[in-house]
């Protein structure tokens, strides 16, 4: 008896978008939060509000989160789901 098993992964990803080096969409390989998804995407580039990071989840919920304070306080550093967007906003000096 032989078993072939496929695992496709097309639409399991998250977007990064905003002030990241690499903004892109990226494959969703398991548990991910914010901070590891900013870090795939190359980091905040040094126009990023990291006090204001939006995630727009499937359901269209938007959630916030200060990356300054989740750095601080690991709670604070939401998981990311697949189809989720990451919204890095420009900080105005």
């Amino acid at each position: 008896v032989r078993l072939t098993v496929k695992v496709n992964t097309e639409g399991r990803f998250f977007v990064v978008e905003g002030e990241v080096k690499q903004p892109n969409r990226y494959v969703y390989s398991g548990q991910t939060t914010v901070l590891s998804a900013i870090a795939t995407a190359g980091g905040f580039t040094d126009f990023a509000k990291k006090t204001k990071v939006q995630i727009v989840r499937v359901n269209g919920k938007i959630d916030t989160v200060n990356c300054n304070k989740a750095k601080k306080k690991p709670k604070l550093d939401l998981p990311i789901y697949p189809g989720d967007l990451i919204l890095v906003p420009r900080r105005v000096f």
